[in-house]
């Protein structure tokens, strides 16, 4: 067990603007320098077992992921969220415990310009959308936290059916009316799990946009928070039309 870690400000804005200078030790190396130095980062209180991340399969097929998702979770489960919004924590992953993870998932283009770019992407955190979807640590750790809140399914399961097609995943997570609001995640991803069992063919960016167009539009009229699964559920059900 390993006290959790963070890199401090000074030293994320400092890695961010040498990309270029260490692409070598993005690609093969190591940072080393950084973490030999104890004025660069600090301990938090929380505790983890850091042997758990040799578990994580660095390829991007949905199997994968789900796996990689449940390791996260159990090693970093008891993050606050505040703390997982904190782009000290997931760039000290990705350059440090998630290394050699990060740079064989998210493999860096032999070019160095689109390697640059590359690395600043799932190496770093620029918003909201890139902790949620781009950097290599915490994106895991954020699919797996949303899955674990809805009730009624386990979370391998609803794992399953939001990983399963890319852009469905994208359109759920990314947009602030579904992944802010618990009772409408939770009602999509429950239809997205009747579908992985009954129709796979649904679980489609055709099917699944204009549904999302139509839950923004509802979301303007009904506030989405005050409204019970059940009645999003029905909402849903109505809206949403899968090929057969």
């Amino acid at each position: 067990m390993m006290k959790l870690r963070m890199l401090k400000s000074s030293t994320v804005a400092e890695l961010r603007a040498n990309i270029e200078t260490n692409l070598d030790c993005y690609r093969t190396g190591n940072f080393g320098y950084i973490f030999s130095d104890y004025s660069r980062f600090f301990d938090c209180e929380i505790k983890i077992d850091e042997s758990k991340f040799g578990e994580l399969i660095p390829d991007n097929s949905s199997t994968s992921e789900v796996h990689n998702c449940k390791v996260m979770l159990e090693v970093l489960g008891i993050l606050s969220p505040y703390m997982a919004r904190d782009e000290r924590l997931w760039t000290y992953m990705t350059h440090s415990l998630l290394l050699d993870y990060s740079r064989e998932r998210w493999k860096i283009p032999g070019d160095d310009e689109k390697a640059i770019k590359h690395i600043a992407t799932h190496f770093f955190v620029k918003d909201k959308r890139g902790i949620e979807r781009d950097n290599a640590a915490s994106r895991l750790w954020w699919q797996a936290t949303l899955c674990s809140r809805v009730k009624d399914l386990a979370i391998e399961d609803a794992l399953n059916c939001l990983l399963h097609e890319s852009d469905v995943r994208a359109g759920i997570i990314e947009r602030p009316t579904t992944s802010q609001c618990i009772n409408v995640f939770c009602a999509l991803v429950k239809k997205l799990h009747e579908l992985y069992l009954t129709n796979r063919d649904g679980i489609h960016r055709d099917v699944f946009r204009p549904l999302m167009k139509q839950l923004n539009l509802y979301g303007g009229i009904k506030l989405l928070n005050a409204m019970e699964e059940a009645e999003i559920m029905d909402f849903i059900n109505k809206n949403i039309v899968v090929p057969t």
